[in-house]
């Protein structure tokens, strides 16, 4: 016989169950189509993407570049770290950082001071890293290693701390072989960031490489044999110093790091900044790009803080391109400013680039006119005027123009020069670079060397220009 208070109350669960299903799914937050939910939960993804964290750093009394070539010795144990270049960071609470050795040490060689250290330098031709510097002066108080004061360095938060090593020769050009930066931090910075400008106090870096805009460099067909962009990575590993803008800055171009001489740099980055505009993938160009993106971010900060490549012959070549690339990539528009030829005519690569006005008629056809003669004179006419031209000090002095195609310094810049401007346009930065002589020189230029141009350039030229 069936229990009739159990069957009583086994329907109740039963259709209290159906009820509580029943409310549950007729809520509002339960009550939605599959789109909207998806779409929902697309937005939480998005919103849960983490910015980049602060660097943890390590505790070291030491630290070392280069397979131990250059060694920073601290007094006490500090938080350390590196920057997305490999270069180190140092951090002490926002307290001072004290140096007790920096190995290679400073010291005199039969009256040559060798391997100094300088720090947060400024743009200038003094320096002091080597006493035996060809043509740079050297000033004792601005090598402040501890070798050679005898004493703890010790320095504050906002300090670059720049190391060098000597060359062997005591006559060189460039008289120093290597060079290390440390710099001292206020807080520690967020991972994978740029390393800030050597010069100047201020130590907060720009970006980190999340803030790399992959999408602004080209991608276009290689065409021929290249260079092995792995390889050419390398080439931008160790920092390019450039705290002398004048021709004399060779002396302090790191043998082991950079070409001494400006043409040679500038060739040297070109074939880095042609490669980021070529079919590689993000990850192949990943490291190239941190690469030059620092070595953009370090002219920015000479820049920013007043210093000019001005034209002089072929020492001040290629500044810009990197300047620009660093600006479009991080989507600076502080650094893209100072690219913009209308706010800054600061670069050789502006300077040297003109079109031919009367003014430059009357001038090469005046007592004034003083160009350099181991080139054949040929003074500018009004058939000229408007013809896109170069001249070696163009800019502040005109009187050196020579219209001639073999003025002296015109090829050892044009080769160059239609390099950097090449990887402007397959960049696509010519409104940002802001100063149209040069482009339509460098056609002028390639149009009359052609046969002369490494296949590498011609071929990216003829198909891409």
């Amino acid at each position: 016989m069936i229990n009739k208070f159990n069957l009583f109350k086994n329907y109740s669960l039963i259709i209290f169950a159906f009820l509580t299903i029943t409310i549950y799914n007729c809520t509002p937050e339960n009550n939605t189509d599959p789109e909207e939910t998806e779409e929902e939960i697309s937005e939480e993804e998005e919103n849960t993407e983490e910015d980049p964290e602060s660097s943890e750093g390590t505790s070291q009394s030491s630290i070392s570049y280069y397979d131990d070539l250059i060694t920073f010795y601290f007094l006490d144990s500090y938080t350390v770290g590196q920057y997305a270049n490999g270069d180190y960071w140092v951090y002490n609470e926002g307290y001072d950082v004290t140096i007790t050795q920096i190995t290679p040490v400073s010291q005199n060689v039969s009256g040559r001071i060798i391997n100094g250290t300088m720090i947060n330098p400024e743009n200038s031709e003094n320096q002091g890293y080597d006493s035996n510097a060809r043509d740079m002066g050297y000033e004792d108080f601005l090598n402040v290693d501890p070798g050679n004061t005898n004493s703890n360095l010790t320095v504050p938060a906002g300090t670059s701390i720049i190391k060098s090593i000597s060359t062997e020769s005591a006559d060189g050009r460039p008289i120093i072989s290597d060079a290390a930066i440390l710099t001292v931090v206020a807080e520690i910075p967020l991972e994978n960031s740029f390393r800030p400008p050597y010069t100047g106090s201020n130590k907060t870096a720009i970006a980190t490489t999340t803030d790399l805009n992959f999408d602004v460099l080209g991608t276009h067909p290689r065409l021929t044999d290249t260079y092995d962009i792995g390889e050419v990575t390398h080439y931008y590993d160790r920092v390019w110093l450039e705290h002398n803008t004048a021709w004399t800055s060779r002396d302090i171009h790191p043998a082991n790091h950079m070409p001494p001489y400006g043409r040679d740099l500038a060739n040297k980055s070109a074939i880095g900044l042609i490669l980021l505009q070529l079919d590689y993938t993000n990850e192949e160009k990943t490291q190239l790009l941190i690469n030059l993106v620092q070595y953009g971010i370090d002219i920015y900060g000479l820049a920013k803080n007043g210093a000019q490549w001005n034209n002089s012959g072929g020492h001040n070549l290629g500044r810009k391109m990197p300047l620009l690339l660093a600006g479009k990539v991080l989507e600076n528009d502080d650094i893209l400013a100072y690219g913009d030829k209308e706010q800054h005519f600061i670069f050789q690569d502006d300077q040297q680039h003109f079109y031919v006005s009367q003014t430059e008629v009357d001038i090469t056809n005046s007592d004034a006119w003083r160009p350099d003669d181991r080139a054949t004179l040929t003074p500018y006419t009004t058939d000229d005027i408007g013809l896109a031209e170069w001249g070696i000090h163009h800019a502040d002095e005109p009187e050196e123009d020579n219209a001639n195609w073999g003025a002296t310094y015109r090829k050892i810049c044009g080769y160059a020069q239609t390099s950097h401007i090449l990887a402007a346009r397959l960049m696509d930065i010519e409104d940002d670079w802001n100063w149209s002589p040069v482009f339509d020189y460098t056609d002028r230029f390639y149009e009359l060397q052609v046969d002369e141009f490494d296949p590498f350039i011609s071929t990216l030229y003829e198909a891409y220009r």
